[in-house]
């Protein structure tokens, strides 16, 4: 293990913060911490607004890369190599450093905090550059170079590194405020969940079934999802909720039209109890405008009108394609294309309601006698934890 390997991290949305910035940069490091607890290193400081990761095993970079990426709030990170502040020692590393990489052209960048050091960032840039090109006989390009030399003078050290990867930015999770995120085995109400992750926000998750009516396969595959979810947010708590007797009434006594927006507004009246018991304050959605006949505007207004808290619908707006290839990215997809049987999909009339009248909803349902249905489905809710380490 090299005494000197260390990791760089830049945060990201945490550099605009003011007089509170201490205390983002506090949540950060401590998610810093433990998503790289089970890899050897001996601490995570602050140096110069960068998080800087020691005692790490530089041969395992691939390891803290896989944890790292899952920390929100985090831009980048770099391994890297600790010298002194000397142009020959990091002439000495820089050469160590490409010795095993393959590349056809490559760059020197050099950011340069510690103002004591002689050299500008220029300077540097092409004094190291200068030195490297007839070592690897290798063209200099300065845009989109295969290679990048990375050095931060920091203090009284310099960093040298080339290996590097991107975060997703964002605010450290914890630094936001609790929500209830309602959740199927689906493709967009895991994205819409991590969506909200990457804005600091606590989730807790709901997830509503029709058992025995349906299988309970929508219920394993959402706990496999939010076990991949919680590699992000590093630990969930998941509230099952049976819906079917509720559902039942609402099939015996409203028109079928309506039947999807009736289900939704039962859903959202129990997600809104959880969120009162755990002081949630808002509630999350994976709808996208127009996606499906309950997600017209007119349905989400009638709906959002079952509950007080504020509905956030971080998908409203995103093309299918786009929320595809997040789930891809994060993770999610390959579990949400499973076959399950939703709760509501299950039930869906053959001509639903695209344009509900909320007055309309409003009459019907109140003429629905649910005495009893709902505070029997909570008394039967199951909670699970799902991650933590």
């Amino acid at each position: 293990m090299n005494p000197n390997a260390c990791i760089l991290i830049h945060y990201h949305e945490i550099s605009l913060k003011g007089d509170n910035r201490r205390w983002f940069e506090k949540v950060f490091k401590r998610n810093v911490r433990t998503q790289v607890k089970p890899l050897p290193f001996t601490s995570v400081e602050t140096k110069a607004a960068r998080v800087f990761i020691f005692g790490v095993d530089a041969n395992r970079w691939n390891e803290y890369a896989t944890e790292l990426k899952k920390v929100m709030g985090l831009m980048n990170a770099h391994l890297m190599h600790s010298v002194e502040p000397e142009m020959d020692a990091m002439k000495a590393m820089a050469t160590e450093l490409i010795a095993t990489k393959k590349f056809e052209t490559f760059r020197v960048s050099t950011k340069r905090q510690y103002k004591n050091f002689p050299f500008t960032s220029q300077e540097v840039n092409q004094e190291i550059g200068a030195h490297l090109q007839p070592i690897c006989n290798k063209r200099v390009k300065l845009k989109g170079a295969d290679l990048n030399v990375v050095i931060e003078l920091v203090n009284d050290k310099a960093y040298i590194g080339v290996d590097k990867i991107h975060g997703y930015g964002g605010l450290p999770v914890g630094t936001g405020e609790h929500a209830i995120s309602l959740i199927s085995s689906g493709i967009d109400s895991p994205v819409s969940s991590f969506e909200m992750i990457k804005r600091g926000v606590s989730l807790s998750y709901v997830h509503f079934h029709s058992a025995p009516a349906t299988s309970r396969q929508s219920i394993k595959n959402v706990e496999r999802l939010l076990e991949v979810i919680a590699g992000y947010q590093i630990k969930c708590d998941l509230y099952n909720i049976p819906l079917l007797a509720i559902q039942e009434k609402i099939m015996e006594t409203a028109p079928s039209k309506l039947w999807v927006i009736l289900f939704r507004r039962a859903m959202m009246r129990m997600a809104e109890q959880i969120a009162e018991q755990i002081d949630a304050v808002a509630l999350i959605t994976g709808e996208n405008v127009g996606q499906v006949a309950s997600q017209t505007l007119s349905n989400m207004r009638a709906t959002a009108d079952a509950v007080e808290r504020p509905i956030l619908r971080p998908l409203a707006g995103m093309n299918k394609e786009d929320i595809i290839n997040r789930a891809r990215e994060i993770g999610t997809y390959e579990i949400s294309i499973e076959p399950y049987e939703d709760c509501c999909a299950f039930f869906v009339p053959i001509h639903p309601e695209t344009r509900a009248n909320l007055e309309e909803v409003r009459e019907i349902e109140s003429s629905i006698d649910m005495t009893g249905l709902y505070e029997t489905a909570m008394e039967n809710v199951e909670k699970l934890t799902i991650g933590g380490k």
